[in-house]
């Protein structure tokens, strides 16, 4: 027979003074049972013991005296079934076990996570402040290890509200990574849905993404900064750069915020590209303390000579190198070269003279607009005819129009009477704007268009195109199956879908929708061959699946071109990749090519030149600017050639300096043993939990509010109106493959929903008599509360007839068995052990001799970490200080000297900024201090006692 009682303990580390009517029991007489405070004189509690029929009389500092905030619930048939409490067992189980000794999001994650990915969320979800700098470089998953600290922080510490601040093309993609791949619902906040008011009010959200340009904007900004966020993370840091000089809004808004939230994370492949200013404010986002004040950091670092630089980055710092975590497939790059027709070679050679004529007027007039439209128009010479041609028409219909208004406004000048016309103002003021151009420039810009439209009709076959359609053929035959084509205009992705109408393409580009992007992503990957790609619509995207790649044309940037690559080479890549540049002979793609291959060896390497280098190549050379000038005659090949090779020394001296500053740093444990447990433990929490959630919705299915009907092996029909005709797998891989799937891991709706029903509703927190063994069960809950918070649970074993207690692992493997399934209650009156007060009071004693170890092995060993931080303060306090007292010194003696007013004010400035330094030191020590003391708290939460 199966019946239960609720008891609703809950005891607190110090027990609090007492009153009449309070619940207490004595540690040094647990045989008196639980007894209540009767009365209170002198002094002295009386207490009344129902168990015993006794009364005592004791003082009321006694330290044998413990206050209990009430007394089990009478005995009474609550209606509770025995499912349900091994069911809110196994949830707190699932939920506290992994959560704090291993990675959770391990469990719950549809990635395939990489040692180098966990080390580092190890690292940082098991710091005392949860503030690093991120640094790997691009195609590392950067962003999976934030979203990973993510996950282990709202498991560990309770974070709800969390804050991206994501470059704008980028938002979307960040949201989908995050519900995809950790069952997290992001809002993505902008101008249009920035609302303060009513049910849509922004503030409602508990996650949110916005993007840099937003937060820029001081309205918007304050609101936010309003917001007490537990977690903010800034993608693309490098973004918030600024120097002693220059601050931009960027830099301010996270400067305010970093102030505002606990942890704090700050993407970026490029940390710092050569100036140390540079890294430094980055740092102070992090932690102000650790590099200290800034002319303290100039004159140690800067200007002298200190060595611990390296060691103080690599604190909170995190980088690892394509080159060092391996497992990227090799790559091979071929240059495709294109002999043009002579028809093509005319057209080329007749577009560059007008792009050079036109540019170097442009230069000369200052006229930056046109300037960029010509190098536009030299990058779709290298692109397709079709759209340089398409190009030219615009430009030609552009100019018509402005030469016969400017014809239209010359003939009306004989009608204006300028004496009598009130509106010659304005006519004169549009006269001035449209005749900035003369008629004699319209008409020689208009001859060479017509010219060079017409001689671009002329060429009937595309020498460019065929190549690339023969190259697919020939590597169909050899066995390759998908193939993505780069181009960097929607033009020439229109004219490439016509030439490749013969086989399954699908079109892919920066205007699709973020339904239609996956749509077609699906598409590629299930069903089309080719997929035909520009840049705005490849960027952030992952094609591992495919390994050829065409650079149809090629970007004036290495590292756009890197970045291509680096949608098929990367991790999850199976094969070697191969890349095919295309390029006609004799002309800027050619040049470009080499310029790529022998200068800058980007295709050399087998995991390509490093992001971070290609960046500093391109900070320190404008490739716009160099090869336009190129073009144009304006500058030699030997001289190009001598300009880039100065320029490429001096970034891969800054690069170098990057590399030994933050050169990646093990930490102490064995990441392999690590890892190889982890995913063993993976597949073991996602069965256990299938089989936890499979169990609740099929014994209490109106409390679940949904059902799973099983269709294949792992594979469910989830029967839910919010889900209708959705299926869901608790198999990380099964949802790694197919992202159709639901995954039915933590972080999921319906999974939170069940585990919250158990818990939030304390579920199954009963008492239930059992016929397993003569042994009475007790499972408490113990909450240890600092900085560091962590909640455990806690088996004891009872012998009755003895009164002895002993912790247990865990309760015995037919207990749970014996009420995995659901018995009704069906007795309304139970009867309690005679010396069931006895026994919990023993219990109670264990358990606090238990948590006080347990309290003093967490504090040793989270004792280093409070002392580094502890000291870091007050060196940095101290520089502070010190700067401080200096400037101070000089004021008074300046006022000695010369005795002027203002110079009073400057001292008494300085006065009160040496107050604030000091009040901020003691309010930060405090607060370390706070954080370092272990206080608990702990809950009865079931009983099993013998039938």
């Amino acid at each position: 027979m199966e019946n239960t009682v609720q008891l609703s303990l809950d005891f607190e580390s110090k027990s609090r003074s007492g009153f009449r009517g309070d619940f207490c029991y004595l540690t040094n007489s647990p045989e008196s049972g639980i007894g209540k405070i009767v009365s209170s004189a002198e002094g002295k509690f009386t207490i009344e013991f129902a168990a015993t029929s006794s009364k005592k009389t004791i003082s009321e500092n006694s330290p044998h005296l413990k206050i209990l905030p009430g007394y089990p619930s009478p005995l009474r048939n609550v209606g509770e079934q025995a499912g349900l409490m091994e069911l809110s067992l196994t949830a707190y189980e699932l939920k506290l076990t992994h959560a704090f000794d291993k990675l959770s999001a391990l469990s719950n994650s549809r990635t395939r996570l990489l040692p180098h990915q966990i080390e580092s969320t190890y690292i940082v979800v098991n710091s005392l402040r949860p503030r690093f700098i991120l640094a790997d470089e691009v195609g590392l998953g950067k962003t999976i290890e934030a979203a990973l600290v993510m996950k282990e922080l709202i498991f560990r510490r309770g974070y709800k509200k969390v804050l991206i601040v994501a470059p704008s093309p980028l938002l979307v993609q960040w949201q989908q990574e995050l519900k995809n791949k950790f069952n997290e619902d992001f809002e993505i906040v902008k101008r249009k849905n920035f609302h303060t008011e009513g049910d849509k009010n922004w503030r409602n959200f508990q996650h949110v993404i916005t993007s840099v340009d937003f937060i820029k904007n001081p309205k918007y900004a304050e609101e936010i900064l309003k917001t007490k966020w537990d977690i903010v993370i800034f993608d693309e840091a490098h973004r918030l750069r600024r120097d002693y000089h220059k601050i931009t809004r960027a830099y301010l808004f996270a400067e305010k915020i970093s102030k505002k939230c606990e942890c704090l994370l700050l993407l970026t492949a490029t940390p710092f590209r050569g100036k140390l200013e540079e890294l430094y404010y980055l740092m102070h986002l992090i932690d102000p303390n650790i590099l200290g004040p800034y002319h303290t950091f100039v004159n140690d670092y800067i200007l002298g000579n200190k060595t611990d630089l390296k060691d103080k980055i690599s604190k909170v710092l995190l980088r690892r190198r394509k080159v060092e975590v391996g497992g990227f497939t090799k790559r091979f790059a071929k240059t495709v070269r294109i002999e043009l027709s002579p028809v093509e070679r005319e057209f080329y050679e007749e577009t560059t003279n007008y792009v050079r004529r036109e540019y170097n007027l442009a230069m000369r007039t200052q006229n930056r607009a046109i300037g960029f439209v010509m190098i536009v128009f030299q990058k779709l010479l290298d692109s397709s005819v079709f759209a340089l041609l398409s190009a030219l028409t615009k430009r030609k219909f552009l100019l018509e129009n402005r030469f016969h208004h400017i014809k239209q406004m010359e003939s009306s000048l004989d009608e204006w009477d300028l004496d009598e016309t009130e509106d010659v103002e304005e006519f004169v003021s549009g006269l001035d704007e449209s005749v900035q151009l003369d008629l004699q420039s319209l008409k020689r810009e208009l001859l060479s268009l017509n010219r060079l439209i017409l001689l671009g009709k002329k060429i009937k076959e595309d020498k460019k195109s065929i190549k690339l359609k023969e190259t697919i053929l020939k590597l169909q035959k050899e066995g390759h199956s998908k193939f993505i084509i780069f181009t960097q205009f929607r033009t020439t992705q229109d004219f490439l879908a016509g030439v490749l109408s013969d086989f399954q393409v699908t079109l892919f580009h920066g205007s699709l929708s973020a339904d239609a992007k996956e749509k077609a992503i699906v598409e590629f990957k299930t069903k089309t061959e080719i997929l035909i790609c520009t840049e705005a619509g490849g960027e952030g995207r992952n094609l591992q699946f495919a390994n050829v790649l065409f650079n149809y044309d090629l970007p004036w940037s290495p590292l756009k071109i890197e970045q291509r690559i680096g949608r098929i080479h990367r991790f999850g890549q199976k094969d070697n990749v191969f890349i095919f540049n295309f390029a006609s002979k004799d002309t800027v793609a050619e040049r470009i090519l080499e310029v790529l291959t022998n200068k800058i060896r980007l295709f050399e390497e087998s995991i390509g030149s490093s992001d971070e280098l290609l960046g500093a190549i391109e900070d320190e050379l404008d490739f716009n600017s160099s090869f336009m000038k190129f073009v144009t005659g304006n500058k030699s090949k030997i001289e190009m050639e001598e300009e880039m090779d100065n320029r490429i020394k001096i970034a891969k001296k800054g690069f170098e300096k990057l590399g030994a500053l933050v050169t990646p740093k093990l930490i102490d444990f064995n990441l392999q043993d690590y890892y190889s447990h982890t995913l063993e433990e993976r597949s073991f929490n996602n069965t256990h939990l299938e089989d936890f959630v499979s169990r609740f919705t099929r014994i209490f299915p109106e409390d679940a509010g949904f059902k799973l009907i099983r269709t294949k092996p792992q594979i469910y029909e989830i029967d839910s109106p919010q889900y209708k005709g959705k299926y869901g797998t608790f198999d990380s891989e099964l949802a790694l493959q197919n992202d159709s799937l639901e995954f039915l891991a933590f972080g999921h709706p319906l999974i939170d929903k069940t585990v919250s029903y158990l818990i939030q509703n304390q579920k199954g927190w009963s008492t239930s008599f059992h016929s397993v063994s003569n042994k009475e069960y007790y499972v408490f809950l113990v909450d240890f509360q600092f900085t560091l918070n962590r909640t455990e649970l806690f088996y004891f074993e009872t012998n009755p007839r003895t009164g002895t207690v002993k912790r247990i692992e865990e309760l015995p493997e037919e207990l749970r068995e014996s009420h995995s399934v659901s018995k009704p209650s069906t007795s309304s009156q139970v009867e309690l052990p005679a010396r069931l007060e006895e026994n919990l009071i023993r219990t109670f004693l264990a358990l606090d001799e238990i948590v006080e170890s347990r309290k003093k092995e967490l504090g040793d060993q989270t004792l280093d970490l409070f002392q580094k931080e502890e000291f870091k303060i007050r060196t940095s306090n101290q520089n502070t200080l010190r700067q401080l007292e200096e400037k101070l010194m000089r004021q008074e003696a300046a006022f000695k000297w010369e005795g002027k007013p203002e110079k009073k004010s400057a001292m008494n400035r300085t006065r009160n900024e040496i107050q604030k330094v000091k009040e901020d030191f003691d309010r930060e020590l405090r607060k370390v201090r706070n954080g370092k003391t272990i206080q608990h708290r702990f809950q009865l939460f079931q009983v099993y006692l013998p039938d």
